[in-house]
């Protein structure tokens, strides 16, 4: 069977890479160190992890992957600001890095020169034989029985991308001029209004730990006027806004944009190509403290634990603002849009590292910009309580009792807790269809991306099998919260890996070419 991936990097990492020599997006990246014969550099495990390649162009292919949203990025300053400062990296010892490009990108003047090179790239690398990578931007051009071809949607991931110097007088006349030539050339889906970095349109949510937190800090508040007139200009043009990424706030004003009158009529579908969930409701946000809110320069740090599953005793979530709460799938849902559900262990609400030093507690970790926090914590950020029950969150005995043999089907059974619990939402809500509600979940790796991915599926020719693994526990879960009448898990299974994301984004390539 086919499957369809919302959120997938295939040319983001060779962007890292010497511009001469970088490796094909058909290539296996292997992130090897340039050392010398029996000497041995340390690298951290994750860092060295995510450099390789989960999702080239002949993977997808090879995985019978057959359209994904083909991911465009421009890698921000910071990151090439916080990857130079690595030793391991000036030293020259990873292959697939170069300085010299990571000083290009520290720049900070080049994102709408990066997405335009991107694409070009992804179509006019030299294929293996029989094979090809086309996007597609009209309903007719989705050819599902074509052999060995990958087709590809476009998206763009944070609109920082359509940049060149954002500090040049003349910088917004000419992000104007480069948003429009390139959504009047290309048909362009979806994008995210903010990614990892500040940028002047929106306020972003925490989502980053493996650099320097404080390059990533979220300084600002909900969506700025500049960002209401691109988002306005997304709507006109029937491109659709991906919510990941921005903060809470910025996500109540967006609902509020697209759905004006509270009722069940939205401007446009909103989506999450590469989601995660909270397991809570919106008003439980500061609920699940390790710690009191700590106060820094520009804004609060938040550790939370981890909240026990209400479905799974054996899985938990992380609670984060960067994913989805309650309220936020209710929108997704009634506004007719779409869930793609994230590879990344953290997002999916596995413990994969410590982020607080001496702290072995399983907890997540953000930042909240002082300039929401009365909007995300109330008036007084110090005196909220830390969590006491440790009945119902991950305790540190709870992880040391886990062997890491047991981590593919411990990670199998946190997806399939992030599909249940979505489902969950559904059928709890009025007004809400579970069986409508099922035709609006999918898959959305970010495989290619900086994710730590699930042990159980840790590149896309793992697919096939995950999904015939998922399907016992899938179906018990189903049981669990009384919809395994009301739902077939052969039906779920092919329509969450394939049907829906394919039915979805063809729905919306009509309405916007034809």
């Amino acid at each position: 069977m086919p499957f369809f991936d919302f959120h997938c990097h295939p040319g983001i990492k060779p962007q890292f890479s010497n511009p001469d020599t970088k490796p094909s997006p058909w290539e296996f990246l292997n992130a090897k160190l340039a050392v010398f014969k029996d000497v041995k550099i340390s690298i951290n495990r994750l860092f060295n992890e995510v450099l390789n390649s989960q999702s080239n162009l002949t993977q997808l292919i090879e995985a019978d992957v057959k359209l994904i949203g083909l991911i465009l990025h421009a890698p921000e300053q910071k990151i090439g600001q916080v990857l130079s400062e690595k030793k391991i990296v000036n030293r020259g010892t990873v292959n697939l890095i170069q300085k010299e490009q990571l000083k290009y990108l520290a720049e900070g003047t080049h994102s709408y020169e990066l997405i335009n090179k991107e694409l070009d790239w992804l179509l006019t690398a030299p294929a293996p034989p029989g094979m090809s990578l086309k996007v597609v931007g009209k309903t007719a051009e989705y050819k599902e029985n074509a052999a060995n071809t990958i087709f590809g949607v476009i998206i763009i991931e944070g609109l920082h991308c359509f940049f060149n110097d954002p500090e040049a007088p003349d910088a917004k006349a000419v992000y104007i001029n480069n948003f429009n030539d390139f959504t009047d050339e290309h048909t362009v889906l979806a994008m995210n209004i903010c990614h990892m970095q500040q940028n002047p349109f929106c306020n972003h949510a925490h989502g980053i730990q493996l650099f320097n937190p404080e390059y990533f800090f979220p300084r600002e508040k909900g969506i700025t006027d500049w960002g209401k007139e691109v988002i306005e200009t997304m709507i006109a043009k029937n491109i659709l806004a991906d919510i990941k990424h921005m903060s809470l706030l910025s996500r109540i004003e967006l609902y509020r944009m697209y759905n004006e009158n509270g009722d069940d009529h939205f401007l446009q579908p909103l989506i999450c190509t590469h989601a995660g969930v909270t397991g809570i409701p919106m008003l439980d946000r500061v609920k699940y403290l390790y710690e009191k809110p700590k106060e820094l320069a520009d804004v609060y740090q938040v550790a939370y634990l981890k909240p026990k599953s209400r479905h799974d005793e054996e899985a938990y979530y992380n609670c984060s603002s960067i994913n989805l709460y309650d309220e936020d799938i209710q929108f997704i849902f009634r506004s007719g849009g779409i869930i793609g559900l994230s590879f990344d262990q953290r997002i999916l609400g596995f413990a994969d590292e410590n982020v607080l030093p001496n702290v072995i507690t399983p907890h997540d970790v953000e930042y909240i910009s002082k300039k929401e926090a009365a909007f995300f914590f109330g008036p007084n950020p110090g005196l909220l309580p830390k969590w006491s029950d440790d009945t119902k969150v991950w305790t540190q005995e709870d992880f040391e009792e886990l062997e890491p043999v047991l981590y593919i089907d411990m990670h199998r059974r946190f997806l399939i807790n992030n599909i249940t619990h979505i489902l969950w939402v559904a059928d709890n809500t009025p007004g809400i269809d579970v069986q409508k509600a099922a035709k609006q979940i999918c898959i959305g790796t970010d495989f290619d991306g900086l994710i730590n991915a699930i042990d159980c599926c840790k590149e896309t020719t793992d697919l096939l099998q995950l999904k015939e693994d998922m399907r016992e526990g899938m179906l018990n879960m189903l049981e669990l919260i009384g919809l395994d009448g009301v739902l077939n898990v052969n039906t779920l299974l092919d329509d969450i890996f394939y049907n829906n994301g394919k039915n979805f984004v063809i729905s919306r390539l009509k309405i916007m070419r034809g």
